[in-house]
């Protein structure tokens, strides 16, 4: 069976009113991102916010936006972040951040993602169901930023990397929580989550760096019970996505049915195997656990945060290597929110240094994650029928693959970001 977007999810994503006006883009250079070829001195032609064609530019032609000596490309995807509440909190310190608060601090944060270039993301993972409102005042076009999918409140078991675990026992908090143990108490909460706007379920499987008391080693959830996850998300039309850095809760929950698999910090050779076998994506993070290493304590991480950190970025970037090497469905989520917004693109740099082409680099955050998203054709393309979602660059992101940590201009469904 093929889940497909819920409807819920199409509309976010179509919201926005059409453009009346026939709008044309012109550049020196347009890269096909599905074959790395550079065609030069083209003009994409965009009719209601979608593009319709591309053709050569013929001399003299006038254009709505010369773009000159760039480079354009499809907006990017980042399939992992986390866009509500203030960066860098500790779920402890959240309490004292209230929901709107919460939410005013994602409109800006969406902002910085799109100005980044990024004009398709997937939020995975935020509270009181403030992602769910960002993204569809996005898709009205009252608020600037990426086109989301959005994940609610990801499930934990008790004491796992979603639970309060530094709140003392007598206190309770009362916020919509997903903590959940036993089949059928997650399958209410994935039915809860759909309720409540989810266009994805996440599932934490294993411990988490920024918890405290959880190790990301140890798996917290039974491979019975991440099934019941995955069937009842199914049921729905939704798809999983699992966080899970240990090697078990890797193949646990790639046995259970999950799409991608969130950080894949420790692979073994039969975690790569199942993971090309069932067509699951996996969506490591490098640039997390570097940026927590070398800005330390100065950006607010706690000393138990920077250890784990620390202990297993060299675990992420022998898995990614390791990845890229099998060949595996590797797709581009950053956890932005972590660590700062708007830096989504210097994990590119990362990407190749593990062995990835630059092109390879570029499709992970295009069509490889267009793929996962569901959305092929419609994101993460230049293709006629797609959004018009354009990113230009100065320079050749081929030859220098940094280049796109620089964006020049970006438009998001026929409008020019500003």
């Amino acid at each position: 069976m093929r889940p497909l977007l819920t409807l819920m999810a199409l509309l976010a994503v179509t919201a926005l009113p059409a453009q009346a006006e026939v709008v044309t883009v012109a550049a020196a250079r347009v890269l096909e991102v599905e074959t790395g070829t550079l065609l030069r001195e083209q003009v994409l032609t965009i009719d209601g916010g979608k593009i319709t064609g591309m053709a050569a530019r013929r001399p003299g032609e006038a254009v709505t936006h010369d773009l000159g000596d760039v480079t354009l490309l499809p907006g990017l995807i980042d399939a992992h972040v986390h866009l509500i509440g203030s960066e860098g909190l500790r779920p402890d310190q959240a309490l004292f951040e209230s929901a709107p608060r919460a939410a005013i601090s994602g409109v800006a944060n969406a902002r910085k993602t799109l100005a980044a270039g990024f004009t398709t993301v997937r939020d995975l993972g935020a509270r009181d169901f403030a992602d769910v409102a960002l993204r569809d005042a996005i898709a009205a076009g009252s608020v600037q930023g990426p086109r989301m999918l959005v994940a609610t409140s990801s499930l934990s078991s008790t004491g796992g990397h979603g639970d309060l675990n530094s709140i003392p026992g007598d206190i309770r908090v009362l916020r919509y929580s997903a903590v959940a143990d036993g089949s059928e108490e997650i399958r209410r909460k994935v039915r809860e989550n759909v309720k409540y706007g989810a266009d994805w379920i996440k599932i934490l499987a294993t411990g988490g760096t920024m918890s405290a008391g959880t190790d990301p080693n140890m798996a917290d959830y039974t491979e019975q019970e991440l099934r019941a996850a995955v069937e009842a998300a199914r049921e729905k039309n939704r798809d999983v996505a699992v966080h899970a850095h240990g090697t078990e809760g890797i193949k646990r929950a790639v046995r259970a049915g999950v799409r991608s698999v969130e950080h894949c910090s420790m692979l073994d050779d039969e975690a790569i195997r199942l993971i090309r076998e069932r067509g699951a994506f996996a969506v490591p993070n490098p640039f997390t656990s570097q940026y927590m290493v070398e800005r330390g304590s100065a950006a607010g991480y706690t000393d138990y945060q920077l250890a784990k950190a620390k202990w297993v970025l060299g675990f992420k970037l022998e898995s990614l290597r390791k990845a890229i090497k099998a060949g595996l469905l590797v797709a581009y989520g950053t956890d932005s929110g972590v660590q700062e917004h708007g830096l989504n693109a210097r994990q590119f740099a990362m990407f190749v240094d593990a062995g990835m082409s630059p092109l390879a680099a570029i499709q992970s955050a295009t069509v490889v994650n267009a793929r996962m998203l569901r959305m092929e054709g419609k994101v993460g393309t230049l293709k006629p029928g797609a959004y018009a979602d354009l990113l230009a660059v100065r320079g050749n992101p081929l030859e220098n693959v940094r280049a796109l940590e620089t964006p020049a201009w970006i438009m998001k469904e026929g409008r020019v970001f500003q």
